[in-house]
């Protein structure tokens, strides 16, 4: 049975980029073993408990998977989101940022921009020494083949501000971009795997339907609505390659492993690139102070660079997102 979760970093902003995200693992069983459907999932952190944690105590070998927001904030915060991306595909495929994203399928239309420009420059991993992911990755391998699960990977979607500001003035709403996201990563998902698939989304905003971007995720396929509400809505269908159940879920990452998991490559993602922002604009007003993009912090860095606007040659809707 395929496990997944879904999640995003960078929604509310005004500068610097959207990354919407999955993670997804075949695990053993069906649907039977699993409890009511749409409600219950596998509990991977006590699966994998030999290789991972839930909380940000306990054996520091182990990989911290949690809700990105909870481990961010700490001073370790980048070093734990980064060898929680990296360990678990094994850091076999990127040794930096560029090759990172087109592994994980996130484009490179943020190449236009000069702030993200060189990421093939910009190494990973940063925050950890390689040896420390080897070693984490290894026990998760052994973790994952005692338990019977396979972690199948995680993909992004990353869209700067003109790729968001050109979506926004298509869709007239924000919210549009995120089931756009979404659902292109479960079309994508659900035609490259088999059998019975559970997927968890962390809620979008305050919404509680989602029948729509379920249609649209599978096509022609009949929906089920098991429940809406502000806490947890769930829909099961039947596709060609089988049955699925979907939970739209407030805390999603606190109740499921690959909404963490998501929600962690979301935030390491944008982390990174709002550095190479702060970065090149640094290099080009002196004194300027960085920003994480922000509410009344983005406003002031927007207000700082502003008069610099026209001699970097930088047009308003590119750097600023309309909404």
């Amino acid at each position: 049975m395929i496990v997944a979760g879904f999640d995003e970093a960078g929604y509310g902003p005004l500068l610097g980029p959207l990354v919407v995200g999955s993670s997804a693992f075949e695990v053993p069983g069906d649907v039977l073993d699993i409890g009511e459907p749409g409600i219950g999932e596998p509990d991977l952190w006590e699966e994998l408990a030999d290789a991972v944690r839930r909380t940000g105590k306990g054996d520091k070998n182990k990989l911290w998977v949690a809700d990105s927001k909870v481990i961010k904030p700490r001073k370790d915060g980048l070093k734990n989101l980064e060898l929680g991306v990296l360990a678990f595909r094994g850091q076999r495929e990127a040794t930096n940022l560029e090759a990172l994203i087109d592994v994980l399928g996130g484009g490179r239309g943020y190449a236009r921009q000069p702030w993200f420009q060189g990421f093939d420059e910009v190494k990973v991993p940063e925050f950890a020494w390689t040896g420390e992911v080897a070693a984490r990755a290894d026990r998760f391998d052994e973790a994952a083949k005692a338990a019977g699960v396979r972690f199948i990977g995680a993909e992004v979607r990353l869209l700067d501000a003109q790729s968001y500001n050109e979506r926004v003035s298509v869709t007239k709403n924000k919210a549009a971009l995120l089931e756009e996201a979404c659902v292109s990563m479960l079309s994508s998902l659900r035609k490259s795997t088999r059998g019975p698939m559970r997927v968890t989304c962390d809620k979008h905003g305050g919404r509680s339907t989602y029948l729509r971007l379920c249609g649209k995720a599978f096509p022609l396929c009949e929906l089920h609505i098991l429940e809406e509400g502000p806490d947890i809505s769930t829909y099961t269908t039947e596709t060609p390659q089988g049955p699925v159940w979907i939970s739209f879920r407030k805390g999603g990452e606190d109740k499921s492993l690959a909404v963490a998991l998501a929600s962690m490559h979301c935030k390491y993602l944008r982390e990174r690139c709002m550095a190479r922002f702060n970065a090149w604009w640094s290099e080009q007003i002196e004194g300027l102070k960085p920003t994480a993009g922000y509410a009344v912090d983005g406003k002031r860095f927007i207000q700082d660079v502003a008069p610099e606007l026209r001699r970097l040659k930088v047009a308003r809707n590119v750097l600023v997102r309309q909404r």
